[in-house]
């Protein structure tokens, strides 16, 4: 039995190593952290439980990504889905104006609030419905043998030609701009879910999503589906190392021949590496490695980083989704401003705050990385910190006053702790496609090395869960091929 060393236990990783050990190999996984996730992950703080995703895309029945999420152990039938009618909402002038999962229930209620955006509304949900067939398909890599193959149908590809005529115009038109052809500033606002700067094939991609009944959120979240997906792993007789760092991958005379670790070593006929891909690159292994396509990765990535800020509340607030407001006084930090905020509001999801609790987050998207690091290297990072709390605090307690004196914890993760806990380059967990850029894909091999491969959200712009369960499924076949073992 080939033994393989897969490096990070995150959701490629993780996947990766159950289709590798299903398919006849003996699997060793290791984690750095003392727990597996990587970038899928929630954290404790005081019994506040801060949840890393809000949205997963496939938990749709079907969707062929929830065959992968079954196959995975991550999902199955007796998972609830929660699929709210409402995913968002804002405050205008006084009044609430929602989001709904239906796109057409979501438009007949803006063209009530504003007549003179009939026309651009109806262009809207032509968008949303002509995208609703185009899903991410999983197919098999060429030359694999596989249990059940999967095919290319042209009943599938027929379905996706509405959308192809707006492909092309969406990918250059950016979320601003596209949104600035509404008139109604609040409906505008609405559907400021994507930043401006991307492209609007993200924004019509995210409510086609959601209107054809996907994009849920599984119950427990995802400290949940990684414990199913370790226990699969487990079951079927894998071995996960936590606290286990990589420190180098071996390779002698173009043959990978297994990694070093902290305290020891590890042989292995394969290494599958997970670990965000640029890191990785950088820093395992002594000789660089020279192929196009990694320099074109490190050159062309565009990285998401984000600054996430979990807050617990000693008091109740049941409203959901909590609107989208403006602020009295603008937050700043990092040289950003932030003058409207919404919370995701955990009220009523079980384990997620004491009895009578509740447990809000944000995420304030934009590339602080370089702000937090002057400050840790300055030694101010903790004051920093200290400081966008209190604007968070001042923010939760005017607009909800029963909060004032009760708020117990206001949790901060920079760029910085992301990249600490995951070897992320600069804490990034997605990559941005750019305006008039198609996505790129990489293949994850190298033609001068046998027995190394990679997976992970970098190998298929824009990241993401989907790409993450993806390419750990591609890389167990690559591996199947080299062996010419059935993958299952």
């Amino acid at each position: 039995m080939k033994k393989i060393v897969v490096i990070g236990a995150g959701i490629s990783g993780l996947t990766a190593a159950i289709y590798a050990q299903r398919s006849g190999f003996d699997v060793t996984l290791c984690e750095q952290h003392s727990m597996a996730g990587g970038m899928c992950s929630g954290w404790k703080r005081k019994g506040y439980l801060f949840e890393g995703v809000r949205h997963c895309t496939g938990t749709n029945p079907k969707t062929e990504l929830y065959k992968l999420w079954e196959e995975t152990g991550a999902l199955n039938k007796t998972v609830k889905i929660n699929l709210p009618e409402i995913f968002h909402a804002v405050e205008w002038e006084g009044q609430i104006i929602y989001l709904f999962r239906d796109i057409r229930e979501t438009v007949k209620h803006l063209i009530a609030i504003s007549p003179e955006d009939a026309k651009r509304l109806r262009r809207l949900v032509k968008d949303v419905k002509a995208f609703s067939h185009l899903q991410m398909p999983i197919f098999d890599i060429r030359g694999v043998k596989t249990q059940n193959p999967k095919r290319k149908t042209l009943s599938g590809l027929i379905k996706m030609l509405p959308a192809l005529p707006r492909i092309g115009l969406l990918y250059s038109i950016s979320c601003k701009k596209y949104l600035e052809q509404l008139v109604h500033p609040g409906i505008q606002r609405l559907f400021r879910i994507i930043p401006d700067d991307y492209s609007s094939i993200s924004l019509i991609a995210t409510l086609s999503t959601w209107n054809m009944g996907d994009g849920g959120f599984p119950e427990g979240g995802s400290l949940a589906m990684i414990g199913r997906m370790v226990k699969t792993f487990e079951d079927l007789g894998g071995r996960l190392l936590l606290d286990t760092k990589v420190k180098k991958v071996n390779i002698e005379n173009g043959i990978v021949t297994g990694v070093n670790l902290t305290n020891g070593t590890l042989a292995a006929d394969a290494v599958i590496v997970t670990q965000e891909t640029m890191s990785a690159v950088e820093q395992l292994f002594d000789t660089p490695l020279h192929e196009a396509w990694l320099t074109e990765l490190r050159e062309k990535t565009e990285s998401v980083v984000c600054t996430f800020i979990g807050v617990g509340l000693r008091v109740e607030i049941p409203q959901t989704p909590l609107p989208k407001w403006e602020l009295e006084e603008p937050i700043i930090y990092a040289g950003t401003k932030i003058s409207a905020i919404n919370f995701n509001n955990y009220y009523g999801h079980e384990g997620y705050a004491p009895e009578g609790c509740t447990t809000l987050t944000t995420t304030f998207t934009g590339d602080t990385y370089h702000f937090w690091k002057k400050a840790k290297e300055e030694d101010r990072y903790e004051d920093e910190k200290r400081k966008l709390a209190e604007q968070i605090r001042k923010v939760i307690c005017q607009k909800y006053p029963e909060a004032q004196d009760n708020i117990e914890v206001i949790d901060i993760a920079t760029p910085l702790t992301f990249e600490r806990y995951t070897g992320a380059y600069h804490g990034s967990w997605m990559s941005i496609t750019g305006l008039g850029k198609k996505m790129r894909t990489y293949p994850g091999f190298l033609k001068n090395v046998c027995g190394l491969y990679f997976a992970g959200h970098r190998l298929m712009t824009p990241g993401g869960l989907p790409i993450a369960v993806y390419s750990g499924r591609k890389a167990a076949q690559m591996l199947c091929r080299q062996y010419n073992l059935t993958f299952r």
